[in-house]
């Protein structure tokens, strides 16, 4: 699926019609206000090529579609894992992508207790429990059951300005060092 969603991004994304009914990669039309300026913009303009400026334009295959390239971000055409790992995730039998501890994101088949790093611990209803000292102000802290997460606020629940935290906040006297 990741892979037809890639194919289908780039053929839409690398072509675009033109006056002719051809196509051609990322082509700005003469009137655009942006059209004419240079090598570099991140938009392929009449007269750039991929030879020209590789940087706006894809190489293109037969058709005039954007060739698949490893090393773009994108698992396109036939990439695989085993081809371009860069781009392409490792897929289970299924053709899903497998999950990977230390990634940053949490994905079916990781939890807590396999993946410490990727999820977070979580209650009897699969949400997060608050975790004192992550530095995020989550739901069940306060300021008094965790001040290094949670700031002190005032009645409105907005944060009370602190001289000495190195930043000049609202409401802070202005004789504080952060407001210097």
């Amino acid at each position: 699926m990741r892979l037809f969603v890639g194919l289908i991004v780039c053929v839409f994304a690398c072509t675009s019609a033109t006056e002719s009914g051809g196509t051609s990669p990322l082509a700005l039309d003469g009137s655009d206000p942006n059209s004419g300026t240079t090598c570099g913009n991140g938009f392929c303009e009449v007269g750039e090529t991929h030879a020209s400026c590789e940087h706006d334009c894809c190489e293109t295959d037969a058709s005039g579609a954007c060739a698949p390239r490893c090393g773009n971000g994108f698992c396109e055409g036939d990439e695989t894992h085993g081809s371009c790992p860069s781009d392409c995730c490792e897929t289970g039998a299924d053709g899903y992508c497998l999950a990977v501890c230390g990634n940053g994101f949490c994905e079916v088949g990781e939890d807590h207790a396999s993946c410490e790093s990727d999820c977070c611990a979580t209650n009897e209803n699969g949400s997060c429990i608050a975790t004192c000292g992550n530095g995020f102000c989550e739901i069940g802290e306060t300021h008094a059951s965790c001040a290094n997460d949670c700031c002190e606020t005032d009645s409105n629940g907005a944060c009370l300005p602190v001289c000495g935290n190195g930043f000049c906040e609202i409401n802070e006297d202005p004789s504080c060092a952060d407001c210097q």
